[in-house]
């Protein structure tokens, strides 16, 4: 049982290193944002799973070994903070007011785009968590009612537009700071937008990686407070 489950981990790593590589020669090549190396990896995937048969919880509970890796390269940001921790704690006030904004201002959009155009609580619940890592997103829709699958889905494709979409968008707002960069990328599009951030430079990406964990405190204490109040006024 045990030498069957290893074969299986071996298998799902080739299979999702496979349909890494395809999806990012694909996205090289035609660098449109809907054929992201995420989104065709994943769409790739999933199709072989649907059209093998096989449940794609068999993929979910014999990955655990991509899951510790990428654990991993998450922790690996701890270290470009370290490198500029004095660059970062002489400017901690504002980062801090900076992520804090950052979290609330996404969280009302949300709400107010999202009442305005009739979705329903549930589903406004379920985007709320839009800007912060997957993890911390699944877990705080689980437990405020959304629909966590979803989520995962709006947090992947919210990573993919700022990473696509990032760069220029600071360019013409005049944004050219490194550490500015990096927490815009790192709070909007999480750890995709902070793997971005990374190729301008290691202080964008140790910013970025900042921005992910302040952004995570936030909307987990933020979030929660809205969701009775979406109840309230968008509720049937």
């Amino acid at each position: 049982m045990a030498m069957s489950r290893i074969y299986l981990e071996i298998a799902f790593i080739l299979l999702t290193l496979m349909a890494y590589y395809f999806g990012r020669a694909i996205y090289r090549k035609t660098k449109v944002m809907v054929f992201h190396t995420v989104i065709v990896a994943t769409a790739v995937i999933v199709l072989i799973f649907e059209v093998s048969g096989l449940d794609m919880d068999l993929y979910e509970s014999n990955t655990g070994f991509l899951k510790y890796v990428l654990n991993l390269s998450v922790v690996a940001f701890g270290f470009l903070l370290y490198k500029h921790y004095d660059f970062i704690k002489s400017r901690g006030l504002s980062i801090i007011t900076a992520t804090f904004i950052g979290s609330l201002s996404s969280i009302l959009s949300v709400v107010l785009i999202a009442g305005v155009l009739g979705a329903s609580p549930q589903m406004i619940i379920t985007l709320l968590p839009k800007s912060i890592t997957t993890p911390i997103a699944i877990v705080l829709a689980q437990k405020t009612g959304g629909i966590f699958y979803l989520t995962a889905v709006v947090v992947t494709l919210a990573g993919i537009f700022g990473a696509v979409t990032g760069s220029w968008f600071l360019k013409i707002s005049g944004i050219k700071g490194r550490m500015s960069r990096g927490l815009a990328m790192g709070a909007a599009a999480h750890g995709i937008g902070t793997a971005k951030a990374l190729e301008e430079g290691a202080l964008e990406g140790a910013a970025g990686g900042l921005a992910i964990a302040l952004m995570g405190i936030f909307t987990s204490i933020i979030a929660p407070l809205f969701v009775p109040l979406v109840n309230y006024f968008f509720g049937s």
